[in-house]
């Protein structure tokens, strides 16, 4: 954890630099509650600074809702400290984001975001909202009770990194967005941990997407890889829904789920080297691809042998016949060569 910490301080300060180096006139700002800085509200910050400027901001309880319309890097001057050194930002309006993002290649980093749900039927309150922009970093906040934690609008090639997501309706959710990177989140005790609409070529890896009621939600997309993902303890692990297509889940672990994954309308997806250890690990109403050439999933609930030795069993795993879905490759770790689990 200390290691993790010391590496997220030194990305931080290789971004400021980097955006001190690139823009001639850059120029750092501070924002703090207590006297001494530049200002005492994000938001002045923001409007007084200029495109390639960083917005350093000192622990304290910021009550504010921030439009981001610049180029800024702005990130918390303390990533770490317990919570009487952390850096809050609580929506002052709770029908407004507390952090909305209308320009591209903006870096939030390092805050504490509560917004509070808004109570409004049909509407979303967002921590951090990004609508139409591109190249924008989101790294190491944690953000609680808004109707949505992260979400991505017609936004492409962003990179959210080692945020925590919790007690909201949307932990993430990506709609027309494609091209985005989430790494390293971990995303909790929300009613859909993750959900993705109408969105392309995006990349989930090393999440952690747990006690959710879905863990994670593609509705209408496509070519994107879900890969070394922790899916466990939701009620429904993943859900590929609405023509959901070409979509490739790699070495996830889905553990613990009431039903591991669930593909209602959507076929061509591939589908290998995961582990299902749920109460029901596969349902499967499409056409869709369980095994590679060479191999298939871990299914806990496999009772076939495994005479060779070879790792992988001498029977298919049906996932639904009628269909065709089978894994014709199970993976066999879980068995011995003599078929006793």
């Amino acid at each position: 954890m200390k290691g993790k910490l010391i590496q997220n301080v030194c990305i931080v300060f290789l971004l400021v630099l980097g955006a001190t180096a690139t823009q001639a006139n850059a120029a750092v700002f501070t924002v703090g509650i207590n006297g001494g800085e530049n200002y005492s509200s994000i938001q002045e910050a923001v409007n007084n600074a200029q495109n390639g400027d960083t917005i350093l901001v000192s622990p304290g309880v910021y009550r504010e809702n921030v439009n981001v319309n610049k180029e800024l890097t702005i990130i918390s001057s303390e990533l770490s400290g317990d919570r009487v050194n952390r850096t809050y930002v609580i929506g002052a309006v709770p029908t407004n984001d507390v952090f909305g993002i209308s320009s591209s290649n903006v870096t939030i980093s390092g805050f504490h975001i509560v917004g509070g749900p808004s109570g409004i039927d049909g509407y979303q309150e967002v921590g951090l909202y990004l609508d139409g922009v591109q190249n924008c970093l989101l790294s190491n906040n944690t953000l609680m009770l808004n109707d949505a934690g992260i979400a991505l609008n017609n936004s492409q090639r962003n990179l959210l990194d080692n945020n925590i997501i919790g007690l909201g309706n949307d932990g993430i959710s990506l709609s027309r967005s494609n091209e985005n990177r989430l790494l390293n989140n971990m995303v909790t005790t929300n009613s859909e941990g993750i959900r993705m609409d109408n969105s392309t070529n995006n990349t989930f890896l090393n999440n952690t997407v747990d006690s959710n009621e879905i863990g994670i939600v593609l509705a209408t997309s496509r070519m994107n890889m879900l890969e070394h993902n922790l899916v466990s303890r939701n009620n429904n692990g993943l859900i590929l829904t609405e023509m959901s297509e070409s979509n490739t889940l790699f070495n996830n672990s889905l553990y613990m789920n009431g039903v591991g994954i669930y593909l209602k309308g959507s076929s061509g997806n591939m589908i290998y080297l995961n582990k299902f250890f749920n109460f029901l690990n596969a349902e499967d109403e499409g056409k869709n691809t369980w095994n590679t050439s060479s191999a298939g999933n871990l299914w806990e609930d496999y009772n076939g042998t495994d005479a060779d030795g070879n790792g992988i069993g001498d029977t298919p795993y049906i996932v639904n016949q009628t269909t065709g879905s089978i894994d014709y490759l199970p993976l066999a770790n879980n068995i011995s060569s003599g078929g006793t689990q």
